[in-house]
């Protein structure tokens, strides 16, 4: 089962990425960047150490609200609640 990411809006994507070069450097492969995003989101939900509806942070930086949509099995992810 393959598990991915996505931004509700093309603001949120582009805050987290600002953030995210500004604090660690640019981003080199932005699918594989994604994919250890949603692995992460993924084993953090599954243990319980995440809530949907919260903040998902990912190596000290703040990836956004967090939210699942099951039917395409795809981490959702704003800067606000929605």
């Amino acid at each position: 089962m393959t598990v991915d990411i996505d931004f509700y809006h093309e603001k949120d994507e582009n805050a987290f990425l600002d953030k995210w070069e500004a604090e660690k450097g640019e981003i080199t492969d932005i699918d594989q960047f994604y994919q250890e995003i949603a692995l992460a989101a993924k084993t953090a939900y599954e243990a319980g150490t995440v809530n949907l509806g919260k903040k998902f942070v990912y190596q000290d930086v703040v990836v956004g609200y967090v939210d699942y949509n099951t039917f395409n099995e795809l981490f959702l992810f704003s800067t606000k609640k929605q």
